[in-house]
């Protein structure tokens, strides 16, 4: 099973507008799986979402720590 994923909007007819491009890959006339995920307004603007965010980023951008040197020991071959 191939799965695509791409941004959509409903349009005003309650119609889902598909990228040009993913028309061309889909099968004419064959029955589709679809599922749909909507983003709900109040987990993009929770504090909580936030606060885990700038911790995950304040992480990913600080200095190596000393606990991470056993990574430094580990041999490839």
């Amino acid at each position: 099973m191939k799965t695509y994923e791409f941004p959509a909007k409903l349009n005003p007819e309650g119609k889902l507008d598909l990228p040009e491009k993913l028309l061309k890959e889909l099968p004419i006339n064959q029955e589709l799986r679809v599922i749909v995920l909507v983003q709900e307004t109040k987990d993009l603007e929770s504090e909580e979402n936030k606060y885990w965010s700038r911790i995950a980023i304040e992480q990913f951008f600080s200095e190596e720590d000393d606990s991470d040197s056993i990574y430094d020991q580990i041999c490839c071959c």
